[in-house]
């Protein structure tokens, strides 16, 4: 009864160009730096470590 019918019928896209790679990557990337910046400056406030008048 479930037997295998041939290969699948998959959608195939335009595959990205290197540009659109590389500009994703640098905004993931600056958007991790920016956001460990932001938890180095005031993680402790965050977390409920220190009041944020502390600092």
């Amino acid at each position: 009864m479930a037997a295998p019918h041939g290969k699948p019928n998959l959608a195939r896209g335009i595959p990205p160009l290197r540009i659109h790679n590389f500009v994703g990557t640098a905004l993931g990337a600056g958007m991790w730096f920016f956001l460990m910046y932001r938890a180095k400056k005031d993680g402790a406030v965050l977390l409920g470590w220190k009041h944020p008048w502390d600092h």
